[in-house]
């Protein structure tokens, strides 16, 4: 895990691939928001209660921007945030193709890195590090409609 800011959470980013479909968007966020709270990125709230009385789960306490990046920038920066002591959690295509865990180690174990497609990374480091990487990047909006002709 990346090492921590006196006593604060690492920051965590989200990058994302814009051109992939929205089932596979929705499902790396996911993947990776779980795999950045296992790996500390984030304590949960406390529970709360509405002024209704209705009771609410406590979430993760952080702020976690949204950005794109084609997959040849998302590989290049799992690279560059390595290099830089970064933590990169990435849901490559094998993660997605493969139905067990098992399935999907055995696929990165006979795949060499330039040939592992990458559709999202969660970067978790100090503050400065992941900014320094991610600055350029835009955040993740909706397609620009096609315009009907």
């Amino acid at each position: 895990m990346c090492s921590e800011n006196q006593g604060m959470p690492p920051r965590c980013v989200l990058v994302l691939d814009p051109a992939s479909p929205r089932w596979l968007i929705a499902n790396a966020a996911a993947v990776l928001g779980a795999s950045a709270g296992a790996a500390g990125a984030a304590a949960l709230g406390p529970d709360l209660t509405d002024a209704s009385g209705g009771h609410w789960a406590g979430i993760a306490e952080i702020v976690v921007p949204v950005l794109a990046a084609s997959p040849a920038e998302l590989a290049a920066l799992r690279a560059a945030a390595q290099e830089a002591g970064v933590t990169a959690l990435a849901f490559p295509d094998l993660a997605q193709a493969s139905p067990t865990y098992a399935d999907y180690t055995a696929a990165v174990a006979g795949t060499p890195t330039a040939e592992i497609g990458v559709h999202a990374i969660a970067l978790l480091g100090s503050g400065n590090a992941v900014r320094r990487l991610t600055r350029h990047l835009p955040a993740l909006t909706d397609p620009v409609p096609e315009p009907v002709p």
